[in-house]
């Protein structure tokens, strides 16, 4: 038995020896054989890629009716308390979104009451404007008949004295000047009335008016589809798609609580970031593809770029807008649909290439360790565009030449540090 172990244990020795001669070997050999790569020419792209969303490039937009956003209501804001769902088909005159009109009738009612008080004053106005008038026409009725009494004195007053005569010519002077006065009295008082009268009529009116756009905007609440089509609810200023107890907007520049999009063109919306902004420019190529169809792929071309950076929620720094237009459309595409947008940044069908990792920078120069006649040399070159693997070389190196994918001398030290 114990024979036995002996050979056991003299056979599992010889093993480990194997392996760390093996080991030994492998090392000799990574140091002295670094890897290397042949130089050659192929086909070269290197693209920006974004993820976005489709959309039709005319689309009917779904507002505010016009009147909710009338100053004189004051409603600002109305929250959404019914919607269909978001991609939902709908023909014209279907129900899209229903506003909660509690605030417009809260306002009429007040605005009623505020009639019942504007009428009833209108009302007492009139009355008033009837009796004074009618006391002051009165007046003057009886400051003639005192006239007409004046006139007979002043006709008798001949056969009377002198000193007589010159009283009772004054005493009718004196009714006339009455009568003058009381008429523009009169027309004073009538005037008046008339301009009060006029101003509470004035804001009777302006009530009606009111209320008429407040029974405008009640119904005004139930919103509908302008036309046929597919409704994809909009974003608030703050980037959230509209839903279900959202406050809207009634001012006229607020965005659009919907829209219809017509899919016969269609582009695709997705944000670069700032970093990346400088690499592209409107004309450019993109291949876009979609998770929801397989095997569709359409090209498309950069149509427009935001001035402006804005911060969004899927980035840590500003991101700049990008809208692409497609070539074409797919019976298949959807508004709102995610989409794969593969921006071209360069593109070449024969270009002398060199893995990333082979290339090494020292003071703002590039250059490859290149294997010349039995020795590494440090070879400096010039480079062109790059993606994730390659790098396009224009000057340097030549197709077929052997270089290093890493620093032969850090390849050396890092073995002999192990």
């Amino acid at each position: 038995m114990k024979k036995k172990w002996i050979y056991i244990s003299g056979l599992i020795a010889i093993a480990v020896l194997v392996v760390a001669a093996i080991f030994i070997f492998t090392k000799k050999e990574q140091i002295q054989k670094p890897e290397t790569y042949k130089v050659k020419r192929g086909k070269f792209e290197a693209v920006l890629s974004c993820k976005g969303e489709i959309n039709g490039v005319k689309a009917t937009e779904i507002k505010v009716p016009r009147i909710l956003g009338d100053r004189e209501l004051e409603l600002w804001e109305l929250t959404i308390i019914d919607l269909v769902q978001d991609g939902k088909s709908v023909k014209k005159g279907d129900f899209v979104v229903m506003l909660d009109a509690n605030k417009i009738m809260a306002s009429m009612r007040q605005e009623m009451q505020d009639l019942e008080r504007e009428v009833s004053d209108l009302n007492n106005a009139k009355i008033d404007s009837t009796v004074t008038l009618s006391n002051l026409r009165e007046e003057i009725k009886n400051a003639r008949l005192d006239l007409e009494y004046n006139k007979i004195d002043l006709e008798q007053s001949k056969f009377e004295s002198e000193a007589y005569q010159r009283k009772t010519q004054m005493a009718y002077q004196k009714a006339e000047n009455n009568i003058a006065k009381k008429e523009r009295d009169y027309l004073l008082e009538r005037n008046k009335l008339k301009v009060r009268v006029g101003r509470t009529e004035d804001r009777v009116e302006r009530r009606q008016k009111k209320i008429a756009k407040f029974q405008e905007a009640m119904s005004s609440t139930r919103i509908t589809a302008p036309e046929d089509g597919i409704v994809i609810f909009g974003k608030s200023w703050e980037g959230k798609k509209y839903s279900k107890d959202d406050a809207v907007p009634t001012y006229e520049f607020a965005p659009p609580i919907a829209t219809l999009p017509d899919m016969s063109k269609v582009l695709s919306e997705i944000y670069v970031k700032e970093i990346d902004i400088a690499k592209i420019k409107q004309g450019d190529s993109v291949r876009v593809t979609f998770d929801a169809l397989e095997n569709v792929t359409i090209k498309g071309s950069i149509k427009t770029i935001a001035r402006v950076g804005e911060d969004h929620k899927d980035f840590d720094m500003k991101a700049f807008k990008v809208i692409i237009e497609l070539d074409k459309t797919d019976e298949g595409l959807k508004p709102a649909m995610s989409s794969n947008n593969e921006i071209i940044l360069a593109k070449i069908e024969n270009a002398l290439l060199v893995p990333v990792g082979a290339v090494f920078k020292n003071n703002g120069s590039q250059y490859v360790f290149i294997k010349k006649q039995g020795e590494i040399v440090q070879q400096q070159i010039k480079t062109g565009p790059e993606n994730d693997e390659f790098i396009v070389v224009e000057e340097g190196v030549q197709e077929g030449d052997i270089i290093y994918l890493t620093s032969p001398a850090e390849k050396l030290l890092t073995a002999e540090n192990k």
